[in-house]
């Protein structure tokens, strides 16, 4: 771990200050084992940290997040080594708070509970190739009425600049932009239907000559062909465009299994469906021709999904791609059990955007080290990782010690796996 922070210690260089050592003691608090990773839990458990010095750190160190994030993008492309395969994930998580003092915080749809809540929004990007992935970028969501505001906005040192609002498809758009600037390398983007009703982002995502993957809706009108005219009719519903699960009731008997990838309970089996659509954002003055995918699982829940992927790609691999979405969840579920994500007590601007950075490096941090001991233990965790930490942290166990622990642990995962597996089997 002091390699790892040797590395990132230019990041943190302020003049002729440097805030790595903070850094690195927050990052290991994220990592740690601490119940709650807040400041006082953190420096309960790292050596040296005080709840004052972290403080500071987090709300009030000039250090700049969008250096770290460029550095977290460029070093996890290199670690997933896929170039115009990595996947750019884009997806929005809630953080309940109470009061109306925190930065954005209002009462807003909270996709982790499923309703409306008073809560923060983020608008989170993760780079993504098969089974590995990690967040390489945020922006906090701001609701119309704290841009109408500028007594609150300062209180929390928002600057004026980001004073405006932004629909949540300007912010994932402005990622988008931030991260392909950055010359972190991805061919292929993805998110669900809140981003993907928008279709002028498809535009866009075109225009940079990237492959998208984007959820709709089941109402989501598709013409089955070149719609007629040469203007893009005003009323969609009545120049011949259908709905596509309308479409879908009429081809269900045509779609094919795909294996997506395998899970903890066997292989992760859909089934799959593709055919050749058009759509016309209301921004292009031609149609485009996309792929409409459709996905069944098997609690018979069926996604609808747009892409612009070339005529002849695989139909296994575009089924492939649209189920990827599913590993930005996983970061988040990751990120909020047991890094700390979610465990922020500050309520400023600064400290929000330095949190959510610490929180990429810590996972990225996971990543690296699952890498690393992919062959001594393939089944390595986040979780995993987060306990190991924390014990180099409060036991004398020696790394060997630890590690074998990890092993065992790993055994009796895999004999839980076949059981499951068997069941499953069983089943069918």
């Amino acid at each position: 771990m002091t390699e790892f922070f040797e590395v990132i210690r230019p990041l943190f260089q302020v003049g002729k200050r440097n805030a790595s050592q903070q850094a690195g003691r927050y990052v290991s608090g994220l990592l740690s084992g601490a119940r709650r990773k807040n400041l006082e839990g953190m420096s309960e458990v790292v050596p040296e940290a005080k709840v004052d010095d972290l403080q500071h750190f987090i709300s009030n160190s000039p250090w700049a997040e969008g250096p770290i994030w460029r550095w977290l993008g460029l070093e996890a492309a290199k670690a997933l080594g896929g170039g115009p395969e990595n996947m750019l994930l884009i997806d929005e998580s809630g953080f309940s708070k109470k009061g109306e003092s925190s930065v954005g915080v209002a009462r807003q749809y909270n996709g982790r509970l499923g309703k409306i809540d008073n809560c923060q929004v983020g608008v989170f990007a993760t780079l993504s190739l098969g089974k590995r992935s990690t967040l390489i970028g945020s922006r906090l969501y701001l609701p119309e009425a704290w841009s109408k505001d500028a007594k609150r906005c300062k209180k929390v040192g928002l600057p004026k600049e980001h004073r405006r609002h932004r629909t949540k498809s300007e912010l994932a758009w402005n990622l988008i932009e931030t991260i392909e600037a950055d010359g972190v390398e991805f061919g292929w983007i993805g998110f669900d239907a809140g981003y993907g009703r928008d279709q002028n982002l498809l535009i866009k995502i075109s225009g940079l000559g990237k492959h998208f993957v984007a959820d709709v809706d089941c109402n989501q009108r598709v013409w089955l062909d070149t719609p007629p005219g040469h203007r893009r009719p005003a009323q969609i519903e009545k120049s011949g465009a259908q709905r596509v699960d309308q479409i879908w009731e009429e081809s269900r008997g045509q779609a094919r299994p795909v294996e997506l990838r395998t899970g903890e309970n066997g292989p992760v089996v859909v089934q799959f469906w593709r055919r050749r659509v058009w759509i016309w954002p209301g921004s292009s003055e031609i149609p485009m021709e996309v792929w409409l995918l459709v996905s069944v699982r098997s609690d018979g829940s069926v996604k609808y999904s747009l892409s612009n992927a070339e005529l002849e790609i695989d139909f296994a691999e575009l089924a492939r791609r649209q189920g990827q979405r599913y590993f930005v969840e996983r970061n988040f579920q990751e990120g909020k059990s047991h890094l700390g994500m979610g465990h922020y007590e500050a309520r400023g601007w600064r400290s929000w955007n330095h949190h959510m950075a610490m929180v990429g490096m810590a996972m990225y941090f996971t990543l690296l080290e699952r890498e690393a001991l992919k062959g001594e233990a393939p089944l390595l965790s986040v979780r995993d990782i987060v306990e190991l930490m924390g014990d180099w942290f409060t036991t004398a166990l020696t790394r060997e010690d630890i590690i074998a622990r990890i092993a065992e642990r790993h055994r009796r995962r895999e004999k839980q796996m076949r059981g499951k597996i068997r069941r499953a089997a069983a089943k069918t």
